[in-house]
C-alpha cells in the first residue's frame, strides 16, 4: 500500500515541477550548467470516511440498533442424531424354546375272562376228580369236594384298540378275581405276558381267598414296563377247601379281569385323547435385548408384530396359546392361539400395535423381560400314532423393527470419546510478523439445539491452543445438556454458550493460537444407576444442533506491532537518462491533519535494510501519526480526537535509497485507553483527513 503511494507521489511532484515552466521559454538560452531549487506545496489526498462506508451490514457483519459492530458467523445443522445412531432397537426380541411333550395320558382299557369250573376240572390232576364234579351237577345239594393247586394254564384277554404297544412311566394294573363259585377259593396266582414274544409283565401277583360270591383283586404299579396292546394271563388255583350243602354246577365261573387305569406313557403307538400337556409350567419369559447396559422398563407400540416360527416335530396335533399378560391393548393382554399339524414348519404373526408393554414385572429381574402365559393341547383325533416323551413343539418369537412410540429404562453409560486432534490454523507467517498483544473480550460460542434424547449426557470438551511457548486452555468444565424427563414435552429446545464468563475462550483466541489441540467425550447418564430407570427415548428422537460464532467488536490493542518487507521500490536501477534522481530531493515532508472518530491509534516506521549486512541504513520513524478518540467508561466513543503531523524525509534518506534493497514498513496500533480498556467499535465511528506533500527538489541541469 505504501509503495502505491509513495511513487505516483513523487512522478505528480516532477510532473508540476516541469509543468512550472512556460512553453515559450527559450531553453537556449540557458548556461550549459543551472542549479534549480523552488519549494514546492500541494494536498494530495482528504476524505471524510465513516466505518459503514466500508462495510456493509450483511448476515456475517451485523449492525445493532445501536450501530455496535458484531461479526456473526452460522452453520445449520452441525448436528444431526437420530435414535439409530445410538441405539439399535429394531430387533430387540429373540425367543427360542422347545417344549417337550413330555408324558401323556391315554385312555383305561380292561378286559375280562371267564373260566367255568368244567374248564378248571379239566386241569386237576387228581385222578377221578373231575368225574366226582360231573356226578354231582344234577341241580342237588351236595358237599362241594375240595381240590388241590390247580394251573388252568394261559388266558388271553381280548385286544385293546387305544393302543398297539407302551411303555407306561405311571399307572396302575389290577388284576381282579370274583369267584362265582360255590365253594371258596384258596389264593390265586396271575402273571401277565405280552403276547408277542411272551414276554412277562411285572411279577407274579396274588389274589388272597375268596369266599363264593366275592372278589379280590392285586395290582401292579405299570412305571416302566411295556405293554402291548393284547396280554396273556398264566393263572394258577391254590385251590379250593370245599363246601357242605352247595349246588355243583359245572357252569358256574371265575372270572378274571383286568384294568389299566391313570396311565402316562413315555412312548408307543397309541391313540393320544385331548389333553393340556400339564409337565410344563405353562410360564415362560420372553428376555430383550435392546443392547449392552441397557435396561427397559416400559414401552409403547404404535405398529408392530410379533412374529413366530414354529416347528413340530411329534406326530400329535397341538393348539398353542399364548397370552402376553403385560402387553395391554386398551387394557387388555395379547392372546394368540396357534392351531399346529403334525410335523408341522410354518411361520405367522401376532400383532402388537398400539399395545403398551410392561418388562418390570419379573420380581428377579425387573427389566428387560416379558412374562408369557401358554398352554399346550394336544390330541392324535382318533388316530394311533408313534409317540415318545420327547416330541417336542418348537417356537421362535421376534420382533422385527416394530414403528416405537417411546421407550423407558436406563440407557447405560455408554460413552463417546472425541479422539485427540489439532487444529492449524496457519497463522504462523502472519504472527512471526506480529508483536505486542491485542485481546478480544467477548467471543462466545453458540449451540443451538433441540433434544428428544431422554438421557442426561454430560460431555467434556478439552481446548488447548498454542503459540510458541505459550499455552492457553480452554477451561471449560463439563456440562450437561438439556432433556426431556418425561413422556411430555417430548423436545427440548435450548442453548449451551461457551463464553469469557465460563471458560477462557477470549484468552484463547487472543493468543492467537497457531496449533489447536482438543479433546474430549460425552458420557451418558454420568450417574450410572444410581440415577434411577428414568431415561426416554422416543422413536422420532433427534438431537439437532446449529453454530453461531459471535465476535463483538470490544477489544483492546496494546502496541500491536506488525511489519512487512518489500523489495526498495525507489531504488535507482539505471538512472543514468533520468531527470530525477531521488539523491536530487532536497526536502519531502507529508503533512496529515487527522479528525479521529475511532478509538485506534496507529504510527509508522520506515526502514531502509541492506540484506545483505542484515542491517538497517536509515529510518523514517512516524510517532502517533493518529492518535485514538477519547471513550467513556463503557468503551464507546466521547470524544473526537485532533492529530496533526508532519513526517519528514530528509536528504539524507533519499542519499541512502540506493544502499537498501528492502524496505521493512512497521505499523504499530493502540487502542484508547494504551491498550488497557475495552473499547467498542461501532458502524457510525468516523475519520476525516488532509495530506499535503512539501517538497524542495534539488535540480541540476547541464
Amino acid at each position: 500500500m505504501i509503495k502505491k503511494f509513495l511513487f505516483p507521489l513523487f512522478m505528480l511532484m516532477f510532473l508540476v515541477i516541469t509543468g512550472c515552466i512556460k512553453e515559450t521559454y527559450n531553453m537556449n538560452k540557458l548556461s550549459d550548467k543551472m542549479h534549480y531549487s523552488p519549494t514546492l506545496a500541494m494536498a494530495v489526498a482528504t476524505g471524510d470516511i465513516t466505518l459503514s462506508d466500508l462495510i456493509k451490514s450483511n448476515d456475517t457483519i451485523v449492525f445493532d440498533n445501536d450501530n455496535f459492530i458484531r461479526v456473526v458467523f452460522k452453520k445449520d445443522s452441525i448436528i444431526n442424531f437420530k435414535l439409530i445412531d445410538y441405539y439399535d432397537l429394531s430387533s430387540m426380541v429373540s425367543f427360542k424354546k422347545g417344549y417337550k411333550m413330555g408324558e401323556l395320558k391315554i385312555a383305561d382299557f380292561f378286559d375280562t375272562v371267564v373260566v367255568t369250573l368244567n374248564t378248571i376240572s379239566q386241569s386237576f390232576t387228581t385222578p377221578g376228580l373231575r368225574t366226582a364234579f360231573l356226578l354231582l351237577d344234577d341241580g342237588a345239594q351236595h358237599d362241594f369236594p375240595s381240590f388241590p393247586l390247580t394251573d388252568i394254564g394261559e388266558k388271553s384277554f381280548d385286544m385293546f384298540t387305544n393302543f398297539q404297544n407302551a411303555l407306561f412311566s405311571s399307572g396302575t394294573l389290577e388284576i381282579s378275581v370274583k369267584n362265582d363259585l360255590t365253594a371258596p377259593l384258596n389264593d390265586i396266582k396271575v402273571k401277565l405276558y405280552n403276547s408277542t414274544g411272551h414276554t412277562q409283565i411285572g411279577s407274579e401277583m396274588t389274589i388272597p381267598a375268596i369266599v363264593p360270591g366275592a372278589t379280590k383283586s392285586a395290582t401292579m404299579d405299570l412305571a416302566g414296563k411295556t405293554v402291548t396292546n393284547s396280554i396273556i394271563a398264566g393263572i394258577v388255583l391254590t385251590g379250593s377247601p370245599g363246601a357242605s350243602n352247595v349246588i355243583i354246577d359245572m357252569d358256574h365261573t371265575v372270572q378274571v379281569g383286568i384294568y389299566g387305569s391313570n396311565l402316562k406313557v413315555q412312548s408307543g403307538k397309541m391313540i393320544i385323547p385331548l389333553q393340556t400337556i400339564n409337565s410344563l409350567d405353562n410360564l415362560d419369559t420372553v428376555s430383550f435385548d435392546p443392547g449392552s447396559d441397557v435396561e427397559i422398563e416400559k414401552l409403547k407400540i404404535n405398529d408392530g408384530t410379533l412374529g413366530y416360527h414354529v416347528v413340530s416335530k411329534s406326530d400329535i396335533s397341538a393348539s398353542f396359546t399364548l397370552t402376553l399378560p403385560t402387553v395391554l391393548r386398551e387394557g387388555t393382554p395379547i392372546t394368540k392361539t396357534i392351531d399346529i399339524d403334525p410335523d408341522a414348519d410354518f411361520d405367522g404373526n401376532i400383532s402388537v400395535d398400539n399395545t403398551e408393554v410392561d418388562l418390570s414385572t419379573d420380581a428377579l429381574q425387573n427389566y428387560n423381560r416379558l412374562p408369557v402365559d401358554y398352554s399346550i393341547i394336544v390330541g392324535s383325533g382318533g388316530t394311533m400314532i408313534d409317540f415318545n416323551k420327547d416330541d417336542s413343539i418348537h417356537l421362535d418369537l421376534n420382533m422385527p423393527d416394530p414403528d416405537l412410540d417411546y421407550v423407558k429404562g436406563y440407557f447405560g453409560q455408554l460413552e463417546k470419546q472425541i479422539d485427540p486432534d489439532s487444529i492449524m490454523t496457519e497463522l504462523d507467517d502472519i504472527l512471526n510478523h506480529i508483536s505486542g498483544s491485542f485481546h478480544i473480550s467477548n467471543p462466545s460460542i453458540t449451540i443451538n439445539y433441540s433434544n428428544s434424547f431422554g438421557i442426561p449426557i454430560e460431555v467434556t470438551l478439552n481446548a488447548t491452543g498454542k503459540r510458541k511457548a505459550q499455552t492457553v486452555n480452554l477451561g471449560l468444565d463439563p456440562f450437561t445438556i438439556a432433556y426431556p424427563n418425561s413422556l411430555s414435552p417430548r423436545d427440548v429446545s435450548s442453548t449451551f454458550v461457551i463464553d469469557s464468563i465460563n471458560s477462557e475462550l477470549p484468552d484463547l483466541v487472543s493468543l492467537p493460537p497457531t496449533e489447536i489441540k482438543f479433546s474430549g467425550s460425552a458420557k451418558m447418564n454420568p450417574l450410572g444407576p444410581s440415577g434411577g430407570r428414568n431415561n426416554y427415548v422416543f422413536g422420532n428422537s433427534r438431537f439437532t444442533g446449529s453454530l453461531e460464532v459471535e465476535v463483538p467488536m470490544e477489544l483492546w490493542i496494546n502496541n500491536l506491532q506488525f511489519s512487512d518487507t518489500v523489495d526498495n521500490f525507489l531504488a535507482s536501477k539505471d538512472s543514468s537518462d533520468s531527470p530525477f534522481k531521488p539523491e536530487d530531493m532536497d526536502l519531502f515532508r507529508l503533512d496529515i491533519s487527522v479528525k479521529n472518530g475511532f478509538p485506534l491509534g496507529a504510527s509508522l516506521k520506515l526502514i531502509l535494510f541492506d540484506s545483505a549486512s542484515h542491517a538497517g541504513v536509515d529510518t523514517i520513524d512516524a510517532t502517533d501519526i493518529i492518535e485514538p478518540a477519547q471513550i467513556d467508561a463503557n468503551g464507546k466513543l466521547s470524544g473526537i480526537t485532533e492529530t496533526a503531523t508532519s513526517i519528514d524525509f530528509p536528504k539524507d534518506f533519499f542519499e541512502a535509497i540506493d544502499d537498501a534493497d528492502k524496505m521493512i514498513f512497521v505499523f504499530t496500533l493502540n487502542t484508547s485507553g494504551g491498550g488497557t480498556k475495552d473499547v467498542k467499535i461501532y458502524s457510525n465511528y468516523s475519520i476525516s483527513f488532509k495530506a499535503s506533500v512539501v517538497v524542495k527538489p534539488d535540480l541540476n541541469f547541464k
